[in-house]
C-alpha cells in the first residue's frame, strides 16, 4: 500500500475524530508501526500524544489535550463506535466540561474525564474521576460526550470549587441561555454552608453569593436594575415635563392649594385671606401684605409653584382677577357689578 492510500485510509477515519487517529486504530485499518513512523518523518502526521497522531492537513483542533485524553481511554475503538454513556466510555466533566461549554475561567491544568468504573492513568495531564452518569446528564459538544451544564455545576458544587470561579460559570451559563436559575436553586440549596452561608440560606441566595464573588451579575438582576433605573428616569422626565409645560391657571392653582392644605393648612389659610379679603384701610392692607411675604419666605416650595403657574395663566383672566381684587380693596364696584347695574338701569 503506497503512501497515498495510507493517508487516504487514515483521513477517512480521522475526519470523525478532529483529524486524530491512534496507533491502535491505524493498525485496525491496515497500517503498521513502520508506516506510521515514515508518515510522521515525512511531516504528514504529527505525534500529539502517546500513541495519538494528528493528520497535518486537518490543522490543530480546539481543546486538543482533552480530545487526545478521551481517545486514549479506548485506543482501539473509533469515536463512532463508542456509545454515549457506555460502560467503558469516558465523559468530559468538571473544569474541562466548562472549557468545552465556554463557561467561566476555571483553571484546568489537567483534562478531567469521568468514567463509570475505577481506572488509573499514568498521564500527568489527565485526571480520571469515577462517577456513574445517566444518559440525560450527558450531551455532545464538538463531538465529545460532555456533562450537561446543569450536571457540570452540580459536580463543581460537590467538589467545592472556588466560589468566585463557580459564580463565573453560573453567570455565563445564564447569559448564554444554557441554564435557568430556577433550575439551579434546588441543587444549590444543600451546599449553602459549604460556601459560608447560614444553614437556612436558600439556593437562590447561594447562587447570588457565588455570582457576586465573581464580580458579575445575573441577567435577571441586570434586568431588574435596568427597570428600576428606567422607572426613576421616567419619573424624573415626568417631573421636568410638569415643571416646563404651560398648565391652565385654575388647574395648577388647585393642585398647589391641595398640596398646601396637606402640608401647611394654617399658612394656606393666611395666604387665601391675603388674596381674597376686602381690607378696610391701607394700614391693614400693608400689614397683611408683609405677613404674606413672610409666609412665602417660610414656604418656598409653595411660592415656587405659585410663580410657575402665574406666567402660564391666561393674561386676560389674570388682569380681570387683579382688577377685581383692586376694586374690592378700594371699595369700588367691580366691572361685573357695573355691568349688572347698567343692565338694571336699561330696564
Amino acid at each position: 500500500m503506497d503512501r497515498g492510500k495510507q493517508l487516504g485510509r487514515i483521513a477517512e477515519h480521522a475526519a470523525d475524530q478532529w483529524g486524530l487517529v491512534t496507533a491502535a486504530q491505524a493498525k485496525r485499518i491496515g497500517l503498521n508501526a513502520v508506516q506510521i513512523l515514515r508518515l510522521t518523518e515525512a511531516g504528514l502526521l504529527e505525534n500529539v500524544g502517546r500513541g495519538v497522531y494528528l493528520l497535518q492537513a486537518a490543522g490543530f483542533p480546539q481543546h486538543l489535550e482533552i480530545k487526545v485524553a478521551w481517545l486514549r481511554l479506548q485506543p482501539a475503538v473509533f469515536a463512532s463506535e463508542r456509545p454515549l454513556g457506555g460502560k467503558n466510555s469516558g465523559v468530559v466533566s468538571h473544569a474541562s466540561a466548562c472549557q468545552l461549554h465556554g463557561l467561566g475561567d476555571i483553571p484546568a491544568p489537567k483534562a478531567e474525564i469521568s468514567v463509570p468504573r475505577r481506572r488509573t492513568t499514568t498521564d500527568p495531564f489527565v485526571r480520571l474521576r469515577t462517577m456513574q452518569l445517566d444518559p440525560d446528564n450527558i450531551t455532545l459538544v464538538q463531538g465529545l460526550p460532555v456533562t450537561t451544564v446543569r450536571r457540570t455545576i452540580l459536580d463543581l458544587l460537590r467538589s467545592k470549587t472556588d466560589g468566585g470561579h463557580l459564580g463565573g460559570v453560573i453567570a455565563d451559563a445564564e447569559r448564554l441561555d444554557l441554564i435557568a436559575i430556577a433550575d439551579l436553586q434546588e441543587i444549590a440549596r444543600p451546599f449553602t454552608r459549604s460556601y459560608g452561608l447560614p444553614a437556612q440560606a436558600t439556593g437562590q441566595e447561594l447562587i447570588e453569593h457565588l455570582v457576586g464573588q465573581a464580580d458579575k451579575h445575573l441577567r435577571s438582576q441586570e434586568v431588574a436594575r435596568a427597570s428600576t433605573e428606567g422607572f426613576a428616569a421616567g419619573l424624573e422626565a415626568v417631573r421636568r415635563m410638569h415643571e416646563q409645560m404651560a398648565l391652565p391657571y385654575s388647574a395648577l392653582r388647585e393642585t398647589v392649594e391641595r398640596v398646601g392644605e396637606a402640608a401647611n393648612a394654617p399658612m394656606l389659610a393666611a395666604w387665601r385671606m391675603h388674596e381674597r379679603m376686602v381690607l378696610p384701610n391701607s394700614a391693614l392692607q400693608e400689614t397683611v401684605r408683609r405677613v404674606g411675604e413672610q409666609i412665602a419666605a417660610a414656604n418656598a416650595p409653595m411660592l415656587a409653584a405659585r410663580q410657575m403657574y402665574e406666567p402660564t395663566a391666561d393674561p386676560g383672566a389674570l388682569e380681570q382677577e387683579e382688577a377685581s381684587d383692586s376694586a374690592h380693596a378700594e371699595g369700588r364696584p367691580t366691572a361685573e357689578q357695573q355691568d349688572s347695574a347698567s343692565g338694571q338701569a336699561d330696564r
